[in-house]
């Protein structure tokens, strides 16, 4: 009887053994096995915004104060002389290019800075008469800028572009704007520093 009951457990052992918990150092099967990560680090804060060096050369290749010549368009299709200062210099940490310009007619501040990311110009423009201009360039191009946008005023909304070329000490600006369909100049100027 003895021999009985023990083959009746050889049985319940050997079914324990393998539905028991793992012996230590022994693998576990692929099943129940999990895969351990290390902990997710935190993102880096980003990088702080900074004046791109494309400002401050340019700012100080046009820099001065000027003197400029030229004509500007009226109303009636006609031009009327042009007499007036510009002065051009940089600010804020050598982040803008700060351009004061004043006539007879209008004042007109504006400022310009470089955004590396984009590879881009971007240029505001505030004037005495309330109106104000949203432009980009992609700068220098055979030793012409050109400077594309809108001006927006109590009048509405005008698609305007604007060129520069400097030449030594003589900048060269003429404006154009489009009205009834084609591209117009508003405004030429010769100034010399």
């Amino acid at each position: 009887m003895r021999l009985a009951c023990l083959l009746l457990m050889i049985p319940s052992l050997a079914a324990a053994d393998r539905i028991g918990p793992a012996t230590a150092g022994a693998p576990l099967p692929a099943q129940e096995r999990v895969a351990i990560r290390p902990p997710a680090r935190p993102p880096l804060p980003p990088q702080p915004p900074h004046a791109s060096v494309e400002v401050a050369t340019q700012g100080k290749r046009i820099a001065g104060a000027y003197t400029c010549k030229g004509n500007r368009a009226q109303v009636d299709g006609s031009s009327a002389p042009l007499v007036a200062k510009l002065a051009i210099k940089l600010e804020l940490d050598n982040a803008w290019i700060a351009t004061q310009w004043s006539d007879a007619a209008m004042k007109r501040t504006d400022y310009r800075t470089y955004d590396d990311t984009s590879k881009q110009w971007t240029r505001f423009s505030l004037a005495s008469d309330g109106s104000h201009q949203t432009l980009t360039s992609l700068g220098d191009k055979a030793g012409e800028w050109l400077w594309e946008g809108v001006e927006s005023s109590s009048t509405g909304s005008l698609q305007v572009r604007h060129h520069e070329k400097l030449a030594g000490k003589q900048l060269e600006l003429w404006g154009e704007a489009l009205l009834g369909g084609t591209w117009q100049k508003v405004y030429t100027a010769s100034c010399k520093r």
